[in-house]
């Protein structure tokens, strides 16, 4: 049995592209393509694992972002502050000039900290966002 397969066409800035040229020789992908599928699998995986937390929770988030990109830190402030209720604690780190990591401990409903961990991806200029949860017990 054959799969049946499209084409299509994605448009990369050249260090990514660079990257992940690099990253293909390291890990023995036999193409770009093989590399990129393995690559979608694993967002498809970490998108059905998100859907699954619910409950009380506890979670940490990792969020990698540029500080200079107009903007951005206010809105990713603002994010934070509209979910302050469930705030534990927040730390931000200079990892260089061009980016900041914001770690930020929560509690509260798995399904909250999924749309917050969602609404901060989708900011342009984010680079990284990983939410660790566990479920809390009293």
């Amino acid at each position: 049995m054959t799969k049946e397969s499209a084409r299509i066409g994605i448009i990369l800035p050249n260090d990514l592209l660079a990257h992940l040229d690099k990253s293909i020789i390291d890990t023995r992908h036999s193409s770009r393509s093989d590399a990129i599928r393995g690559a979608i699998r694993r967002y498809i995986q970490h998108h059905e694992w998100m859907n699954d937390v619910k409950g009380e929770r506890v979670g940490i988030f990792e969020i990698i972002y540029n500080p200079v990109k107009k903007g951005l830190p206010a809105i990713i402030e603002k994010i934070i502050f509209e979910s302050n209720e469930i705030l534990l604690s927040s730390m931000r780190v200079h990892i260089t000039s061009d980016y900041y990591m914001r770690i930020l401990v929560l509690r509260g409903e798995g399904e909250h900290l999924v749309k917050l961990a969602e609404q901060l991806t989708a900011q342009k200029g984010v680079m990284h966002v990983k939410i660790n949860t566990v479920n809390f017990c009293e």
